[in-house]
This record gives structure tokens, C-alpha cells and sequence, in this order.
């Protein structure tokens, strides 16, 4: 909301300065954004005297003028302007200024080789207008040297005022100035526009279908106006807010609008066809507005028709059908009330912002229709004279009482315990009459009032009382510290700890309905009876839904059908069983690990991703891997070889798998597709543990331990007896990590399997000697033996050895030589045909020792017993 402070001393008497004024605005609640003086854009421009205006030289259409800028002193100025004459008083901008229409600096030039020492302006070029094909002829009595911003009446500051919302009385500069004279920094003038009654009779009338649309129309004709340009000073304040002048008709509207708060809409009588009606638009008509674009109107709208269709959207927008242009020679002026409901739906519909949808969609005075009406007439005959007929008012088809008027009670009690202060009644009874409230009753308890209708956001006691304490001032408040409050820390849900990780590993929540259809259900648990719906809401969506996967697996096919091929969704809610409900979190996964890269291609998610996660959400509550087995089952709907279920004891806590191919051709999903089901509600109760961060200062140690084992042996067991083992307090395994799996190959035995695993010891209490990490990986290598798993290593012999030409009595007498020459380091060996080499054998060596690197003399050593035995058995060198 912008005003220029002149334009405010219209409504106040007051002599306090600019800063003052801002400041009690901002007291009063009334934020000032900003404070800007246009003066400063035309420093240095002054009035000048044309002495002398002839033909330039070497230009027919230029004009070579010396002129007075009022220090004595002749100023040649090379001119393009028709209108310049010799003896008139223009706008001069000396070299150096900046040109407001252009923000140029102005410089010293030659203009068909005749210099120019300056320029005169023309209005649009000083943002002061659109008047381009001249330069300003200002008023002859004009003293040169005169600074142009005094001369035109710029030396005036704008304000702009943030409005908040509740305060539609103060979105016109009459409710300011209302609000600073009852704050006691000035007096408010009385109104000036004059109510003039009409001669003639009003040829028009207005029918209103619906009052809840429009409460009253009020409406005048002049006949036989002048149309032509606004005052001077009615254009350079509506410049300053940032309107364009357009005309006095048009300008008159655009000016009250600001100036009462009062939005109204002058028609040309001549175009509009028949009577006038306001009612609800009709699905499909259009209106081509004043912004000169088209729009379809939906049922609901508010507009004013006439017989050839919409003319205007009420409390919004005229249309060009009816506009006044120069030649209208007889008006009518409409003043309303429209719904603030439906002037805000229309104007968002539409979108369409402006001054009067502002206004009215906050709730604009219905008691300000009369009022506004007569400043327009008055101001109109003004500027445009002419011929006024007599006042009319609409006919309400479905009439309805207009509001009451609110009538407020205020006790003592109430204002003391809502101020936080002593404020007498006697003294709200002051502020509030200054506000224009009507007192109605008041004693020495209490006061009751009456609301003026341009309060509307006035509705109770409290209301009241911040109406008191913004006149009196929020810095009268004295400064109460508040009492400590005890504070006590939430415990944190289940859900909320699991939403946080599963999408700090990359997953996105998805909430997805608790129904589904019934074939899908039947294909993902057990459908009961009792899950069906009486009521559902499509046929769709029938049964409860026994798992929420199958939810999940269709987002993600809806999502591959839109080209997203990588698709990670969870989801924490309800499952439903035939005579329970289960809290459930499900996750999906699909697609590939990653983008496609030069560097390191990507694999499509399996079931050791959708475990992973599965295992993320039971670490987050606190259980360790221990407390929970693994086997290979799982429900019928993951992939038979590729799921598993976490147990403790006899009670399944999660299902992970891939789910099973058949189920995703059904669905015609492309996989594979991973997902798992962790039941929380089946996990123990979830203490959030206090942790503290202890970070060693000693190196870490890395290991690597080859383990071979029978292929029915599982690495879970082995993990949990490698951590186990590492309770030491000399270190502690921080990170343990599966990185190679061999099923068979050159190191292999048959029947077997091989586990690369690397293990990262922390020193607790001091860097780890050789010999103390040597007892560590004792340790690790006797656990694993205990859940049959050995290190072992794997010599190829160099010879040309037909494992067919061995017996078995020398197979043995071989390996008691290699075991006998390698004495305390070998302890079992195997001999097996190279897989791919024919006639080579490979020499599968178990070491004694646990050690988990051989060093040199350990290396040479078994070499040299493999060469000794290959010698004693067949006799070679």
C-alpha cells in the first residue's frame, strides 16, 4: 500500500515529520517497508528559459536553442522537439544527470557537428507521463534555476505500508489517517467530497439474483462529460504509487480505490445493451477484460451482465466492452458490495490481481457505498462536468437482512489479564472512541461497544484489548521474565527412527491405500473373510491389504512406465491379518546400484541389498546381529532360492527376498525387484541408549583371512564367532567385511567353499605389537575352527605330476614327507587335478599355525618340503 505523505495530509492535520509518522505506523502495527523521496531521481533538472529557438544548421527537422538555466550564462542546446519556442520554460537536464526513463547519464555531445550542452525533456522521459512528441511546457511564471522537483510538486515522499490482511480498513488512506490521529500525532480532517443530488431520473436498473453474492449496487448517470486528462496533481500521486494516468473517468476509480479504500467501476452507458444484472457466470462465457486478455468464466462467478452477455467480473475486473474511452460522452457510475469468498475463488481461478479484487476479498465497507459514490460524482463532475441523475439501488430478487451491527462487552478483569497491564476503562474508553467505535453502556467494570462496520475483523473482548494496547503503546508492557519450565525429553517412535534411516540410505517414503484388490491379496498372504470391506470405495480397493509390497511393486511399475528405472520406496504402517493388525516396514527395491559409469558398471539390486536394509532398520533399534539367526525361508511370494527370514527363537521378525518372477510377470513388472518386511511391532521394546563417541588414537589394523569351509556352512556363523572373539581389551573389531566368495576354482576343494574376509582391529590402549596382532588372529582363526571353518593356502606343484599314475599308498607317503620336512606348519594337504590344465596337480596345503601371513622363512620352508617330497616319491630334480 503506497501514498504519498501530501496525499496523506489530506485526511490528517498533522505537523510531525516523516520519520515520526513511520514510526508510529510501525508502533501501530502498520509495518513501513519503505520510505522514498522522488525528488532524489530529478536531482540536478531545473527549470531553464528558451531565449533563443532557431534551424540547426545541418538538420531541417533540429532545432539549435540557447537557454537560461538561471546562473546567467548561455546554455546551447540542440533540440528535436516541434513545440520548442523561444520565451518558454522547459524541463532541463544539464550534462551529468541520469535520465529517469533511461537511467543514462547524460554527456556533452555534437549532434550533426553542433555541440549540445544539455537536453530538454520531454514527460515520458521523465517518467512523468506518455507524452513523447514534445518537450514540457511548464508554467511561465516559473523562476529559472528553479530545482524541477519543487517546480512540479516532486518534493513529496512515498510511504509503502505492508497491510496485513485482518486491517482491510486500512488498505485506503483514510483508514491510516484514522489510526494515526487516534495515536494522538494528529487530528483527522473531515471528508470534503460532496453529496450532490441528482435532476434527471435514471434511465438503467440493476437486478441483484443473489444477495449472498452481492449485499447492494448503488449506481448514478452523468450524461454529457468531457473525457480528457486527470488533474495534474491526480496524475503525479497516482505516478508516485505506481498507476499509470489514463484518463479522468478511468483515473477516478483508481484514485478513490486508494484514497477511501473504496473500489467502483464507471461504465460507458452508451455500450451497455438494456439493464444490468448481477448474478453467477455461466460455464463457458467469456469476458475480454481491460488488461485486454480473454477469459472463460466457470459457474460461481460473480459477474455484472447486461442483454449482450458479462460486461464486468464484480469486485474485480471491467471488460473493454463497456470501457470509457475519449469520446464517451455519458457514464454510469456502479459502487457495490461483493462477497469476499467469491471475489477471492474467481480472482485465483482467473488469476487475477488487482486493486479491487485486494480490497474486496478482505471485506470492503458496505456502509462506504453511499459515501463512495458521492466522492466519485463529485470529483467526475469536477474534471468532466455534466448532467447527474438521481441515485438508484439494485432490486434483491432474494433479499436478506443486512448484518447487525457487533456489540462487544469488555470487563476490567479482562483487559488487566490480556494487557499484562493496569489500564483504567476510562482510558480504552478514549482509544476506542478514537477509533470510531460507538460506546454503548460503561460503568466501572465493564464497557460495551459498537463495532463500526470497517472493522469487520473485530469479533471478541480480545480484539479490544489489542486495539487499547496498540494506541497505548506495546513499549508500555514493563518486562516479565517467565518462569523455567520443566522440561522433559519425548521418547523417540519406532516409526520415526526407521523413517530416518531407510531414507538416509537412499529410500523414498511412499504412503499408498490400505486396501487392494482381491487377486493381488490373495497372491501376498492369507485372505480372510474378515477382510473384506462392506463399503469400499472403488471396486479396486476391497480388501485390506495382508502386505503392503504388492502397494509398492505397482508404484514401482508405474514408475519404470515413466522411464525412472531405479525405484527405492518404504513404507511404515499396517498390514492386516484375519484377526490382527501388524506395524509393519516394507521396502522395495529395483533397478540398478547406480548410473551407468565408465569406471565401475552397476548391477541390478538383489536379494543381499533388500537384506542390508532389512538389517539397517534392526541396527537403528538397537539389536545387535547376534541376537537374531538366519535361515533360507521366507513367504511363497519372494523368489524360492533367494529370500530369508531373521529369527529370534520361534518368532519371525523380517521377510527379505527377491520377489518371485512368476508374480512379477503377473503384474507385468520387469525385475528382478528386491524387497523385505521387518515387523516391528514383533521386536522388543525400543530404549533410545545414550551414546558417547570414543574415538582411539592408535593406528587401526587391517587383516585379511581366507576361510574354507563346507558349502553348507553359512557365513553368519562365522561372523558372529569372528566379533565375538574380537572382546579383547587390548582392540576391538570395528569393521568386518565379506569381500570374495569362491565356490569352486584353482584353491577350492570339492564340496567346499572359500571366504575372503577383512577385519579391522581398533587399539584400545596402545598401538598393537606384531605379537599382540598375532594373538588376535589366533583367536579369530580358533573361532572359526570351532564352526568348521580353516585358514588355508594353495601350492601349485611346477612338475608334470599324473595325479593318475599315483597310488594311494604313495599319495601318502607324499604327504607324510611335506608333512614331516614342513614340521609345525602344515598340518593337512590335499592333492586334486589342476581344473584346467591336464597332467598338473594342485597342492591344497592347511596350515598348522593359525598365522595369518606366512613370512619369508615360513614360504621358503614349504616350498622346500613340496620339492623334497616331489623328489623322494618320484625321484626328480
Amino acid at each position: 500500500m503506497k501514498f504519498t505523505l501530501s496525499w496523506l495530509k489530506d485526511h490528517l492535520e498533522t505537523t510531525a515529520s516523516i520519520a515520526q509518522i513511520a514510526d508510529k505506523l510501525v508502533n501501530l502495527g502498520l509495518e513501513v517497508e519503505s520510505i522514498e523521496n522522488p525528488a532524489e531521481k530529478y536531482k540536478g533538472f531545473m527549470v531553464a528559459t528558451v531565449l533563443e529557438a532557431g534551424r540547426h544548421p545541418n538538420a531541417d527537422r533540429l532545432s539549435l536553442c540557447y537557454a537560461d538555466a538561471g546562473n546567467g550564462e548561455r546554455i546551447q542546446v540542440v533540440c528535436g522537439a516541434p513545440n520548442v519556442r523561444a520565451g518558454m520554460k522547459v524541463a532541463f537536464a544539464p550534462v551529468g544527470v541520469t535520465i529517469p526513463s533511461t537511467g543514462s547519464v547524460l554527456k556533452k555531445g555534437k549532434i550533426r557537428d553542433v555541440e549540445s550542452q544539455g537536453m530538454f525533456c520531454s514527460a515520458i522521459e521523465l517518467d512523468l507521463g506518455q507524452d513523447a512528441d514534445g518537450i514540457m511546457d511548464l508554467d511561465s511564471t516559473l523562476p529559472a534555476g528553479t530545482p524541477l522537483a519543487d517546480a512540479l510538486g516532486l518534493s513529496d515522499p512515498v510511504i509503502d505500508v505492508a497491510i496485513t490482511p485482518n486491517r482491510s480498513d486500512c488498505f485506503g488512506i483514510r483508514g491510516i489517517a484514522r489510526d494515526l490521529a487516534a495515536s494522538g500525532i494528529g487530528s483527522l480532517k473531515p471528508i470534503t467530497y460532496k453529496a450532490i443530488q441528482g435532476t434527471a431520473s435514471c434511465p438503467i436498473t440493476v437486478t441483484i439474483e443473489d444477495s449472498q453474492n452481492c449485499q447492494d449496487f448503488q449506481f448514478q448517470v452523468i450524461r454529457g462529460v468531457q473525457n480528457g486528462p486527470s488533474p495534474e496533481w491526480i496524475q503525479r500521486r497516482l505516478l508516485a504509487i505506481g498507476l499509470r494516468p489514463i484518463s479522468a473517468l478511468v483515473d477516478v476509480t483508481n484514485y478513490l480505490t486508494f484514497d477511501l479504500g473504496r473500489p467502483l467501476h464507471v461504465f460507458d452507458l452508451a455500450k451497455v445493451k438494456g439493464n444490468l444484472i448481477v448474478r453467477s457466470a455461466k460455464t463457458g462465457e467469456t469476458l475480454m477484460a481491460l488488461n485486454g486478455k480473454g477469459y472463460t468464466l466457470e459457474e460461481g462467478m460473480v459477474v455484472i451482465a447486461d442483454d449482450s452477455g458479462v460486461i464486468s467480473l464484480g469486485g474485480i475486473i471491467g471488460g473493454m466492452s463497456t470501457a470509457c474511452l475519449e469520446d464517451t460522452v455519458d457514464v454510469l457510475i456502479e459502487c457495490a458490495a461483493f462477497d469476499p469468498i467469491r471475489t477471492a475463488h474467481t480472482g485465483r481461478a482467473l488469476s487475477i490481481l488487482s486493486d479491487a479484487r485486494t480490497r474486496f476479498e478482505r471485506g470492503v465497507d458496505i456502509n462506504s457505498i453511499r459515501p463512495g459514490l458521492d466522492a466519485a460524482t463529485d470529483l467526475i463532475l469536477q474534471w468532466c462536468g455534466g448532467t447527474l441523475s438521481e441515485g438508484a439501488v439494485a432490486t434483491q430478487k432474494n433479499s436478506q437482512s443486512p448484518p447487525q451491527p457487533v456489540q462487544i462487552t469488555l470487563t476490567q478483569k479482562k483487559l488487566s489479564s490480556l494487557s499484562g497491564i493496569e489500564i483504567p476503562l476510562e482510558e480504552a474508553k478514549r482509544y476506542l472512541e478514537a477509533l470510531d467505535f460507538t460506546i454503548i453502556s460503561t460503568d466501572s467494570t465493564q464497557l460495551t461497544v459498537q463495532v463500526p462496520t470497517f472493522r469487520p475483523d473485530i469479533e471478541g473482548p480480545a480484539d479490544l484489548v489489542e486495539e487499547v494496547l496498540r494506541l497505548k503503546g506495546y513499549d508500555q508492557i514493563p518486562l516479565a521474565t517467565l518462569p523455567p519450565l520443566k522440561s522433559k525429553i519425548e521418547s523417540v517412535s519406532v516409526s520415526s527412527v526407521v523413517k530416518r534411516v531407510l531414507a538416509a540410505r537412499g529410500l523414498n517414503e511412499a504412503v499408498t491405500w490400505s486396501f487392494m484388490e482381491e487377486n493381488l491379496a490373495q497372491k501376498f498372504g492369507e485372505v480372510s473373510p474378515s477382510l473384506r470391506l462392506t463399503n469400499p470405495i472403488s471396486v479396486e480397493l476391497g480388501y485390506m491389504r495382508p502386505s503392503i509390497l504388492p502397494n509398492l511393486i505397482q508404484a514401482a511399475i508405474r514408475n519404470h512406465d515413466r522411464t525412472q528405472e531405479t525405484v527405492a520406496l518404504f513404507e511404515v504402517g499396517p498390514q492386516y491379518e484375519a484377526t490382527q493388525q501388524r506395524l509393519v516396514t516394507t521396502g522395495l527395491i529395483a533397478g540398478s546400484t547406480g548410473p551407468r559409469h565408465w569406471s565401475q558398471p552397476s548391477r541390478p539390486f538383489d536379494v543381499y541389498d533388500a537384506k542390508a536394509h532389512a538389517l539397517a532398520v534392526l541396527s537403528s533399534l538397537s539389536m545387535a546381529e547376534s541376537s537374531f539367526q538366519i535361515d533360507a525361508s521366507g513367504p511363497d511370494y519372494y523368489h524360492p532360492g533367494r529370500k530369508g527370514t531373521l529369527k529370534q527363537g520361534n518368532r519371525v521378525i523380517a521377510h527379505f527376498g527377491e520377489i518371485h518372477p512368476i508374480i512379477l510377470a503377473d503384474l507385468k513388472g520387469e525385475g528382478p525387484f528386491a524387497g523385505f518386511e521387518v515387523f516391528l511391532d514383533q521386536l522388543p521394546p525400543y530404549r533410545m541408549k545414550k551414546s558417547t563417541l570414543h574415538l582411539s588414537p592408535y593406528q587401526p589394523v587391517t587383516r585379511d583371512f581366507a576361510f574354507m569351509g563346507d558349502k553348507a556352512l553359512t557365513a553368519n556363523d562365522l561372523v558372529k564367532a569372528i566379533r565375538k572373539s574380537g572382546a579383547e581389551p587390548i582392540a576391538k573389531i570395528t569393521e568386518l567385511n565379506i569381500f570374495d566368495l569362491f565356490y569352486k576354482g584353482l584353491y577350492v576343494l570339492p564340496g567346499m567353499k572359500s571366504l575372503g574376509i577383512e577385519v579391522c582391529f581398533e587399539p584400545q590402549m596402545s598401538t598393537l605389537t606384531d605379537l599382540q596382532i598375532k594373538e588376535l588372529c589366533d583367536k579369530i582363526e580358533y573361532a572359526a575352527n570351532e564352526k568348521g571353518w580353516s585358514l588355508s593356502i594353495a601350492f601349485r606343484s611346477l612338475d608334470d605330476i599324473k595325479v593318475s599314475s599315483i597310488s594311494d599308498l604313495q599319495r601318502q607317503k607324499f604327504k607324510d614327507t611335506l608333512v614331516e620336512q614342513a614340521s609345525g606348519i602344515i598340518k593337512e594337504v590335499f592333492i586334486t587335478p589342476h581344473p584346467e590344465e591336464d597332467g598338473q596337480v594342485t597342492l591344497h596345503i592347511q596350515l598348522q599355525t593359525p598365522a595369518r601371513k606366512l613370512n619369508d622363512i615360513e614360504e621358503q620352508a614349504i616350498e622346500d618340503a613340496v620339492k623334497h617330497a616331489i623328489k623322494e616319491l618320484f625321484k626328480k630334480d
